[in-house]
């Protein structure tokens, strides 16, 4: 199974002996799945026959006087025709879904892991949870998900595979760990803990982004009233008085220099900046260039701090809903990692960290500070948690204080941000207000 969210492929391989082996993953692209078909060859012996897709077929279907119109997840259309046809359906069409499969909010998905929790407390079988959330679940994507996941169960596929099938809709760490949930002895509580990692997640991105709205526009605000000054209203002023100014003053000299470098260039300086900006989009989408990227914004004053403790906040949440004691735990570390968001932090506990437990046998708290990016208090508990055999409750107990803290640390953010806004808008405004008092105390000839 695939460690990151995707797609869903099927690859046939037919071995020595012309037997087919079929093969279902989860990957980012086409290319990803064929280099990873290639890599099964390893292990069977033969050629690749094929790698399809999933995609979602829309049909319409009559049987005596009723039509129907429905939609269904397959490899081909002809699976679908095939399928609906064995049910006793004269099929009309069958066609492509082209619809853009979105993720569903993030309050559904809370909302549908925190019920489905209350009723499992209740003691109702998991799959009647699972109809009764599908049929009054109100968001389509992830009703449509779920319905997916009872046909899937319902046809004998691995829980954790149904679920990750419908990773593009509910995510693929959450679509992971409620695979595994239904497969412990635990599930109520591990939908608990996922319905409170969920909905963290999401109250961090929610918190962020409102911290960053007011800057943004302040900041676009400003430069649009000083652009509009500097190089079109001052310009146009002092070409209409310039044959009648006895001296200009040395601010509005300057001024006047930089607004006509900008003009005169202005084509170069765009292509430039545009050129930059795509360039570094392509350098923060590849792996080690994102990976670079999360390395130097936890650097950062202040606002790195936060995204580095949030990031320890949800690896020690993951740590604690999937770390058994009956070992096994290289994959969780990594899943745990994975779900960070931190690609350095992944790549680290990848390179650094896996090695160092797998080759060596170093216990997790000294392989988590190999990699450089924990406080020195979470490898101390880790450390300790290890020798005394509670990782799973330290990982929870850290993930509960670090949740606290980066509570704090957003309200104290707000305050940061706002008190660097008032001093950009103080400082632009003393710039136009002495810009423009030198503008009107230029001395005319005559006058």
């Amino acid at each position: 199974m695939a460690s990151s969210g995707g797609n869903e492929y099927r690859i046939v391989i037919k071995d020595r002996s012309g037997r087919p082996v079929q093969r279902h993953i989860i990957a980012g692209s086409m290319r990803e799945a064929r280099k990873r078909a290639k890599a099964f060859l390893v292990f069977h012996d033969g050629k690749i026959q094929s790698i399809r897709q999933k995609r979602r077929y829309v049909y319409r279907v009559k049987r005596g006087g009723t039509v129907s119109e429905g939609s269904q997840s397959a490899y081909s259309r002809t699976e679908v025709v095939s399928a609906l046809q064995r049910l006793g359906f004269e099929v009309k069409s069958v066609h492509r879904n082209y619809a853009f499969l979105q993720g569903a909010p993030a309050t559904e998905i809370v909302s549908f892991v925190s019920q489905s929790a209350k009723l499992l407390e209740q003691k109702l079988p998991f799959h009647e949870v699972l109809y009764l959330m599908a049929n009054n679940t109100r968001e389509k994507n992830l009703r449509a998900a779920l319905r997916e996941i009872i046909n899937d169960l319902r046809n004998g596929t691995d829980s954790r595979e149904a679920f990750l099938r419908q990773s593009p809709v509910i995510g693929y760490h959450t679509a992971l760990m409620l695979g595994i949930a239904t497969k412990s002895g635990d599930m109520r509580s591990i939908f608990e803990s996922v319905a409170r990692l969920v909905e963290r997640q999401a109250d961090f991105k929610k918190g962020l982004m409102s911290s960053l709205m007011l800057p943004g526009i302040t900041a676009l605000t400003l430069v649009i009233a000083i652009g509009f000054y500097v190089l079109y209203l001052l310009p146009k002023m002092m070409d209409l008085l310039g044959p009648m100014i006895e001296e200009v003053p040395p601010l509005t000299a300057w001024t006047l220099e930089m607004s006509a470098v900008l003009s005169d260039n202005l084509y170069l300086i765009s292509g430039l900046l545009l050129g930059a900006c795509v360039a570094f989009y392509f350098w923060v989408s590849s792996p080690e260039g994102r990976a670079q990227y999360h390395r130097f914004i936890i650097h950062v004053p202040y606002f790195g701090r936060i995204l580095r403790n949030t990031s320890v906040e949800i690896f020690c949440r993951v740590l604690g809903i999937m770390y058994t004691s009956s070992g096994e735990n290289i994959d969780v570390i990594q899943i745990a990692a994975d779900a960070s968001g931190n690609r350095y932090f992944s790549k680290q506990v990848r390179t650094i960290a896996v090695p160092m437990m797998l080759k060596y046998g170093s216990e997790l708290g000294r392989a988590l500070e190999a990699t450089k990016f924990f406080p020195e208090m979470v490898v101390s508990r880790f450390k300790t948690g290890a020798e005394t055999g509670s990782v799973k409750a330290t990982a929870v107990q850290l993930a509960d204080y670090y949740q606290m803290e980066n509570g704090y640390a957003m309200k104290n953010l707000t305050n940061v941000i706002e008190m660097i806004v008032t001093i950009l808008i103080t400082l632009s405004l003393v710039f136009l207000t002495y810009l423009s008092s030198e503008t009107a105390s230029i001395r005319i000839q005559g006058l």
